[in-house]
């Protein structure tokens, strides 16, 4: 009964907030539709298919025909945050840019995608045409700051903006040959001085890269060794963005190696020994530092000799398992993203600014 009378106050809500329709009113002129703090362009290519719902800081575009059907329609939403950790981890959401309104605050502009099909699908399993269009026009749509704001596209996204002074920190710590302890001190790896011993030039030997592991529409920073082989792509040092800082997440080293794998998934392969060995597959949160645990993979003769693979999940609880259905699971999480990292040679010549 509570569950009712909550959706009967939220469908209120929803019929309170103004709509704009396109099935007549928008022929044969592209449609310009303004929130307080910005707007979006909708082609005239898409007239007569689409219904409008506007907010204070939010404009949601819907699809008519499948709205009418009873199948939700929501194709996708344009969304001013103040603060990151308001969209950080809301499923379907990603950051297109930011917005800076005359008093100097920054609102990230974020794009939210539904989650669940929109469309009829008893009809065909395919999504309408003109259901496609509307939902492909959100990563591209045409955003303009208004009454005074200003819209940077990509702004507080690209690595090359946000990761200056980490990068330059480090090509320091390699020039001037810090050790084991002050590195490790200022959360870095120590393999950098490990390195800097076995190598005359290091900075050719150590690199970065900048990449969206978590898919939230901002680069993190991998720093890593430009190798071969299995060592291609390990990652000593990984940083990312949190309330638009720039923040530490995690060091590796030689028996403590970082990947990302399957694409979106970061890897930490360790080893306790001859007889132990395994790898940690995590996600990292976004606007945080948190690696959450997904699924952890070990070989550990210690504990069962004749049968040592284990697989523990989010819980932690460690299971046994046959040799091969092991490797089954774990062949999942196998394809390392092998980067090919940028010297910092290389960013020194650049002379960025």
């Amino acid at each position: 009964m509570k569950n009712k009378i909550l959706f009967r106050i939220l469908l209120a809500v929803l019929m309170a907030i103004p709509t704009i329709s396109c099935a007549k009113e928008c022929i044969g002129k592209d449609t310009i539709v303004k929130s307080k703090l910005f707007s979006i362009t909708i082609p005239k290519e898409l007239n007569k298919t689409y219904e409008i719902k506007k907010e204070k800081d939010k404009i949601s575009v819907y699809h008519i025909d499948s709205k009418k059907a009873g199948f939700g329609g929501f194709a996708f939403g344009i969304k001013a945050y103040k603060n990151p950790s308001d969209h950080a981890v809301l499923p379907g959401s990603r950051k297109l840019g930011e917005l800076t309104d005359k008093k100097g605050r920054i609102y990230d502009i974020v794009l939210k995608h539904p989650t669940d099909v929109q469309y009829d699908y008893t009809k065909s399993p395919d999504a309408p045409s003109s259901f496609k269009a509307l939902y492909e026009l959100g990563e591209n749509v045409n955003i303009q700051g208004i009454k005074g704001t200003i819209y940077h596209k990509d702004q507080g996204m690209k690595g090359e903006n946000l990761y200056k002074k980490i990068i330059q920190k480090h090509i320091a710590a390699i020039e001037e040959k810090w050790d084991s302890t002050k590195l490790e001190n200022e959360k870095m790896s120590y393999m950098y001085n490990v390195i800097s011993q076995t190598n005359k030039n290091p900075l050719n030997k150590i690199g970065y890269v900048y990449y969206d592991v978590n898919v939230d529409g901002i680069d993190e920073l991998f720093i890593g060794e430009i190798a071969e082989g299995e060592w291609k792509g390990v990652i000593y040092d990984i940083y990312t963005m949190v309330d638009r800082k720039p923040q530490h997440v995690v060091s590796g080293g030689e028996r403590d190696r970082y990947y990302v794998c399957d694409d979106s998934f970061i890897c930490n392969e360790y080893s306790g020994g001859a007889l132990e060995s395994g790898v940690h597959v995590y996600n990292l949160v976004e606007n945080s530092t948190e690696l959450f645990p997904q699924v952890n993979f070990k070989y550990d003769g210690y504990e069962n000799q004749k049968q040592p693979w284990f697989i523990a999940y989010s819980d932690n609880k460690w299971e046994s398992f046959s040799e091969k259905e092991f490797n089954e699971r774990k062949k999942i999480f196998e394809k390392y993203k092998r980067f090919n990292y940028i010297p910092f040679q290389n960013y020194l010549l650049k002379k960025p600014n």
